[in-house]
């Protein structure tokens, strides 16, 4: 595992900032930016539709596919309309509402006495919820503060996830001995979930020095900011891939596929960031 998930590893944090680099030429659409979390979020949908399907019925999946697209690129009017604070959630609280209203309809269009509808809507608006809009929250965050400092804003989020993920790793297969969900993932432990939190400060403050040492000023400059974002989005972050593990358990499978070495499929690889994503974004948001 550990052989297929450091390379691996590596080889997406340095994409990562590579893409981050370019996508600074397309602002203020971001569209590089963009076009990876629409694809990497059809992609989740693809992956998640054989879990739904194990665990309650197999979703409208042109609608739930469709859905999940209209709420992620809702989020490029945040850029157009320079909408900053809460009101940058507008476009996607109004795609959510058309989404939950097309799903709807078109329960009402596919019913028949045969076969039941109603687990097919709950799987759909499920999926539209988990993917479309807590993964929306990505592109937002890019969006947070302008070009410059939204880059940083999603480093921040994704190093303090990221390195939850490799810190509880580590301090689990290091130290780890108490069992922390032992139902519904046996392999955590409450060692490793400490790991996650100690690399989440430590790749957060990271981040912040490169952030200072670039923009002259850090939007967590402070140690009480810093350590109270890096703690919450690393909360988060651990609790997202215990909602994963839930549906995976649920549906009987390790991972939601086998595309990514050492991590699973993309949907394995983003659990995380489906709850430290907006977690961030709020904590951003509040300190302006």
């Amino acid at each position: 595992m550990l052989r297929h998930r450091l390379p691996v590893s590596l080889a997406l944090i340095s994409a990562f900032i590579g893409i981050l680099i370019v996508d600074r030429w397309t602002a203020p659409y971001h569209f590089l930016w963009m076009s990876i979390v629409l694809i990497a979020g059809s992609l989740a949908i693809i992956e998640s539709i054989p879990l739904f399907a194990s665990i309650l019925a197999r979703p409208i999946v042109p609608i739930l596919l469709g859905c999940t697209i209209l709420c992620l690129f809702s989020n490029s009017i945040v850029s157009v309309m320079s909408l900053e604070g809460i009101a940058a959630i507008g476009p996607l609280g109004s795609a959510w509402v058309i989404s939950v209203c097309i799903i709807l309809v078109s329960g009402v269009v596919l019913f028949d006495d045969e076969h039941p509808i109603v687990p097919r809507i709950a799987t759909t608006l499920m999926g539209v919820a988990y993917i479309g809009v807590l993964g929306s929250f990505l592109t937002l965050l890019r969006f947070h503060g302008g070009p410059d400092v939204g880059s940083f804003s999603l480093a921040l989020v994704i190093s303090a996830a990221k390195g939850t993920d490799i810190g509880a790793y580590t301090f689990g297969k290091l130290f780890g001995r108490h069992l922390m969900t032992p139902r519904l993932s046996p392999k955590k432990t409450w060692e490793g979930a400490l790991g996650g939190l100690i690399f989440s400060v430590a790749f957060v403050s990271a981040v912040t020095m490169a952030e200072g040492a670039v923009m002259g000023a850090a939007t967590l400059g402070t140690w009480p900011k810093l350590v109270t974002f890096a703690l919450t989005v690393s909360v988060a972050g651990q609790l997202g891939d215990l909602a994963e593990s839930m549906l995976k358990r649920e549906a009987h499978v390790k991972d939601a596929s086998s595309s990514i070495p050492g991590f699973g499929g993309v949907l394995d690889l983003l659990d995380s960031l489906f709850l430290a994503a907006p977690a961030g974004w709020g904590i951003l948001t509040i300190l302006g």
